[in-house]
C-alpha cells in the first residue's frame, strides 16, 4: 500500500533507444540535484546504477533531512506539487496514513527500488509484455522516477504502458523538468490513471 507507478514493457528494448533513454535522464540529474534530490542505489545507498545495461535507483536511505515528520503512507491532495518545498507539508490524515502537500521523508528518503533494464528478467515460460512497478510512497526520488518513465514513454511509444496512482496534477512537475530540459514532457498527461502523448498540443 502506498503511492505507486506501474509499467508494462516489452522483454528486450533495443539498445539505441535505451542509451537515449539513458542519456536524457542523465540530463536531469544536476537539475535534479540543485533541488536537493540525490539519487542512491537501488538499496537506498551507494551510486545510482545507470548504464547501458540497467538503470536502477533509490532516494537515499540516510539523507541527513529532518526525521520530525511522521511520513508513514502519505497521500497527495490533488492540488499536491514539488519536493522538500514545505517545512511541514503534512496537512491531514487519510484511512491508513497522512495527507502530505509536497514530495518528502522522515529522515528517509528511500523506498523501493527503481529498476528498468535494458532486458527484464520475465518469468519462466511467460510471454511479454511484462509487467513492474515501484512505490515511491511520495519520497523525493517520486519525481525522478516520473520524469524517467515520461522519457521511456517519449523514446518507447506504445511500446511501454505507464500507469500510475497520481493525477495529472501530481505529474507537472516532471513533465516541467522534461520540457526544460529536455524539450517534451508537457505534451504528456495523465488521463483514467494512464500516462499518455496529447497530439495536438505538438500540432500547437
Amino acid at each position: 500500500m502506498g503511492h505507486t507507478h506501474y509499467w508494462y514493457r516489452p522483454h528486450n528494448i533495443d539498445p539505441a533507444i535505451y542509451t537515449a533513454i539513458k542519456n536524457d535522464f542523465l540530463r536531469l540529474l544536476p537539475l535534479l540535484e540543485k533541488a536537493g534530490i540525490k539519487l542512491a542505489g537501488p538499496f537506498g545507498a551507494g551510486e545510482p546504477i545507470i548504464d547501458d545495461a540497467t538503470i536502477a535507483f533509490n532516494g537515499v536511505r540516510n539523507c541527513g533531512h529532518d526525521p520530525g515528520h511522521e511520513f508513514s503512507i502519505p497521500w497527495p491532495p490533488s492540488k499536491a506539487g514539488g519536493a522538500l518545498a514545505l517545512d511541514d507539508p503534512i496537512v491531514g490524515r487519510w484511512r491508513f496514513g497522512i495527507v502530505t502537500m509536497s514530495r518528502n521523508c522522515d529522515g528517509d528518503c528511500s523506498c523501493e527500488s527503481f529498476v528498468f533494464e535494458r532486458l527484464h528478467a520475465p518469468e519462466k515460460d511467460k510471454e511479454g509484455p511484462y509487467f513492474s512497478f515501484c512505490k515511491t510512497a511520495l519520497r523525493p526520488y517520486d519525481l525522478p522516477v516520473t520524469a524517467f518513465l515520461i522519457i521511456a514513454k517519449h523514446h518507447m511509444g506504445h511500446a511501454l504502458e505507464v500507469s500510475t496512482d497520481g493525477d495529472d496534477t501530481h505529474w507537472f512537475d516532471a513533465k516541467l523538468l522534461c520540457q526544460v530540459e529536455l524539450g517534451y514532457g508537457l505534451n504528456y498527461s495523465i488521463e483514467d490513471g494512464q500516462l499518455v502523448e496529447n497530439k495536438n498540443s505538438e500540432e500547437e
